[in-house]
């Protein structure tokens, strides 16, 4: 996965040099999409990833001892009228998409289709491996490698 990081770029180097070539036509670093054929999440990812690097670079150089990276990790919301119900749903995404490796989990508490009425929701944080290479996409957690 290509990240976009807050740490100065050497002298003669291209910022851009790992990220893949783009096969579409790119305004100010960010693939173009037909909106005719995109669904409408596609362009709100666009949108955000578009903000999110903005951010990133206008940011004064960090320390050593910390970075600012934006990467792309699909969040699949999962709703349900308990916090039980909205975490089974989530169980339920993790046992029929066994090639989704989960990242992180949030509970929400959010006002439901009825006035009055509340509803639950998980927001699990996920990617898959990259199917060329086999390598994760993002972040994982690993223990420490045996010896």
């Amino acid at each position: 996965m290509a990240h976009l990081m807050n740490t100065p770029t050497p002298e003669g180097r291209d910022p851009a040099a790992h990220l893949p070539a783009a096969r579409r036509p790119v305004e100010g670093g960010v693939e173009l999409l037909r909106t005719d054929r995109t669904p409408p999440f596609a362009l709100d990812l666009v949108r955000s990833l578009d903000e999110a690097s903005q951010a990133v670079t206008s940011l004064d150089p960090l320390g050593p001892a910390s970075d600012v990276t934006v990467s792309a990790l699909t969040a699949l919301v999962c709703t349900g009228s308990t916090p039980a119900d909205a975490l089974e749903a989530a169980a339920e995404v993790a046992r029929k998409s066994p090639g989704l490796e989960p990242h992180g989990l949030t509970l929400a508490r959010v006002p439901g289709p009825v006035a009055g009425s509340w509803e639950y929701q998980i927001t699990m944080t996920v990617s898959s491996r990259d199917p060329q290479t086999g390598e994760d996409v993002a972040p994982v957690h690993h223990g420490e490698r045996l010896r």
